[in-house]
């Protein structure tokens, strides 16, 4: 009798309980949305896995109401067109490296400062504390961060030969991102910089109107460039996150309930986006391989000489980025370095 009692007894506290919760769920400020999400790599990439991973979340957490379709290959245009299509309202989200954001802020153009990190577990460390916190606070007019993704240290791939120490950059006509700074950095260790949409570089690449390209690995392979290039040197110059970009247009007519689904969904995407696009660096780099690309390794001496190639562009372009805030992005990875 005391067991059946003590039962209804705990029935009759938990049903309250249980009752607000439904209450609280149905509460939820969350409305019927259909979100556009574009991305310049293909759906099978890090970012269409890290994208997917997202749209996933959102639903879960929307009850189904928020739905994210996925529009990868630049269907919807490349990264430029896209940034400017989330400032005008017209797309909603997009994924890419924030040094594309120059043009917009200077400041950006601290992301694609050459031989700035060492590792992956120093990037992830900086771009999660308070330093990553500042850049999304300094984001262009008309884009809010959501989180940083990976897309991986950014390597150099052509088809005259393998690049193995500084000087095997000479005269080479490799396509660069649209920013002025990478630019520079190949020119100064002596190729031929052109600037050049994602989109446009397999054809570029097929018809022999550029050398080569840098991206990273995973990049690499999913766009099948090791049909077309020959040899993909691990130079890692350059460390590209991603940034995960919504719209502010459409941001400002979402509710904090909204708000909260789609920046718990980046985050936590992040976690298995950035496990993956690593794990997929490295079955990337067995793939090219048995596909008949030659991979060639930098050493540490190579490495720094390329470095002492390219200070001069880095020294004038911490001037242009701001001296402050790159002397604070070192401080950061110093720190994180001792640590």
């Amino acid at each position: 009798m005391k067991r059946i009692f003590k039962h209804l007894l705990l029935g009759l506290v938990a049903a309250p309980a249980l009752a607000l919760t439904g209450l609280q769920a149905q509460a939820a400020d969350i409305k019927e949305r259909n979100l556009r999400f574009s991305f310049v790599q293909p759906k099978e990439s890090h970012m269409g896995y890290g994208a997917q991973k997202f749209a996933d979340i959102v639903a879960k957490k929307s009850d189904g109401k928020m739905k994210v379709k996925l529009f990868p290959n630049g269907m919807l245009g490349g990264d430029l067109q896209t940034v400017s299509a989330l400032q005008g309202g017209t797309l909603d989200l997009t994924t890419l490296p924030p040094g594309l954001l120059v043009g917009l802020n200077k400041e950006f153009g601290a992301f694609d400062l050459p031989f700035l990190f060492d590792s992956f577990a120093e990037a992830d460390a900086v771009l999660d504390g308070p330093v990553g916190k500042k850049f999304m606070e300094r984001l262009p007019s008309g884009l809010v961060g959501l989180a940083y993704w990976d897309h991986g240290f950014r390597n150099v791939s052509n088809n005259r030969r393998a690049i193995a120490k500084a000087d095997d950059f000479q005269g080479l006509k490799l396509r660069a991102l649209q920013a002025p700074l990478m630019l520079e950095t190949f020119n100064a260790l002596g190729s031929n910089a052109v600037p050049m949409a994602f989109t446009e570089l397999y054809a570029a690449l097929e018809s022999r109107a550029v050398d080569g390209q840098d991206n990273p690995v995973v990049a690499f392979q999913t766009n099948k460039f090791d049909e077309v290039q020959k040899h993909l040197s691990l130079t890692r110059h350059v460390y590209n996150p991603l940034v995960v970009l919504f719209s502010q247009k459409t941001w400002d007519q979402f509710s904090a309930d909204e708000r909260k689904v789609l920046l718990e969904a980046a985050n936590e995407a992040r976690v298995d986006q950035r496990k993956v696009s690593r794990e997929m660096e490295t079955k990337a780099l067995e793939q090219v391989r048995k596909n008949g690309v030659t991979v060639t390794e930098i050493s540490l001496q190579e490495r720094a000489r390329m470095r002492e190639k390219v200070k001069p562009v880095t020294d004038k372009y911490v001037k242009e980025i701001g001296e402050d805030v790159v002397r604070t992005v070192y401080a950061e990875i110093d720190r994180v370095r001792v640590k």
